[in-house]
């Protein structure tokens, strides 16, 4: 499978890497890192991740991958494609329920 990175998912990588540079490079550098290294194990078993239960209702099945317990990569499987599409990247320390208007806009 290949992962693809919504339009807001590729933002909120700038978003995360830009604050956490101000306070160290370094420290942003590995936060981009654990993000992508997290989601390598997706590429042969995309069903890995927890089904989000904030988004059980979309029309789509989104799952929620925890990265360093403050950031959740939400993603669904495009079957048909094979292609796991990364819909957005949460930080954990948000309300919950703003999550669900950013995904499903």
């Amino acid at each position: 499978m290949v992962i693809d990175f919504q339009p807001e998912a590729a933002n909120k990588l700038k978003e995360i890497h830009a604050y956490y540079k101000e306070k160290s490079e370094l420290a942003a550098d590995k936060i981009l890192s654990d993000i992508y290294d997290a989601l390598l194990p997706l590429k042969t078993f995309p069903q890995m991740a927890a089904i989000e239960s904030l988004l059980s209702d979309a029309p789509v099945t989104f799952r929620s991958l925890i990265v360093r317990s403050m950031f959740k990569v939400i993603y669904f499987i495009d079957e048909d494609r094979d292609v796991i599409n990364i819909a957005t990247i949460w930080d954990c320390r948000q309300d919950d329920r703003k999550m669900r208007a950013e995904v499903l806009g």
